[in-house]
């Protein structure tokens, strides 16, 4: 008679399995890719980084396409408030947004070293939580 044997399945992250659509709107997809930014921060095997890295870099392929629709009248009542705030908006998330990719990029190719590749990666989470922190930030003035 043979015993049970368990088998282990690897364990995913909730980062790593959220879906990414092109249905989704600008800040549903920020959401994930800061969910996928704080994973990779404190991820530690090279597989799971690189499905992150992977993950990510689709998420910013996808936004790139949200950048170009018309932001929603419900995301721009999300961003508008009842009186003036001074907040410093970045001159152009697109620009940012190909920062990020370009470091996802970097690292799905496994040309650096590891401690070459935590410093990137330290920088790529940097980058998306500005651009997080920056597309969010109430920009509209209610009349």
């Amino acid at each position: 008679m043979m015993s049970a044997q368990t088998i282990s399945q690897p364990q995913y992250s909730n980062a790593l399995l959220s879906p990414i659509t092109a249905c989704m709107d600008l800040f549903q997809l920020l959401d994930v890719c800061e969910s996928l930014a704080d994973e990779l921060i404190e991820c530690q095997t090279e597989t799971e980084q690189q499905a992150l890295c992977g993950r990510i870099a689709h998420c910013l392929e996808v936004m790139k396409t949200a950048f170009e629709q018309p932001l929603p009248a419900y995301l721009v009542e999300r961003l508008t408030v009842e009186k003036e705030v001074k907040i410093q908006v970045n001159s152009d998330s697109e620009i940012q947004r190909q920062y990020c990719h370009a470091l996802t990029q970097t690292l799905l190719s496994r040309a650096h070293t590891p401690d070459v590749n935590r410093a990137l990666i330290g920088m790529l989470f940097e980058l998306v939580n500005e651009l997080v922190e920056d597309l969010q930030a109430p920009r509209f003035l209610r009349s």
